[in-house]
């Protein structure tokens, strides 16, 4: 099972997370492994775009860091020792994030 250091290099995030950085609230059991603090959105979690996935191809070709109140609300499921998410997202502009998700 891939850990989160190995998700981060492997999507190529490693000068955008901060190391160091805890969660204020609680995680669910199974989540906290995909935690990460990004310079540009904060507290997030490490989750593969379900729906812009394309069957055969890494999946940590499609991850992104998404706040952690949006995966939480949306929802997620784990598979393959990674978590896996279907969020509002456009190659344009990205993932589509609500302010309130936004946590520093």
């Amino acid at each position: 099972m891939p850990d989160a250091s190995h998700i981060i290099r492997a999507a190529g995030l490693t000068d955008w997370v901060l190391p160091g950085r805890k969660y204020p609230g609680v995680l669910p059991e199974g989540v906290r492994d995909y935690y990460c603090y990004t310079r540009d959105g904060g507290h997030s979690l490490l989750v593969v775009l379900e729906n812009e996935y394309r069957h055969g191809a890494p999946p940590e070709r499609f991850v992104v860091p998404a706040p952690v109140k949006m995966v939480l609300r949306e929802g997620y499921r784990l598979r393959d020792g990674y978590l896996w998410a279907n969020l509002p997202y456009t190659k344009d502009i990205g993932l589509a994030v609500r302010e309130e998700d936004i946590e520093y």
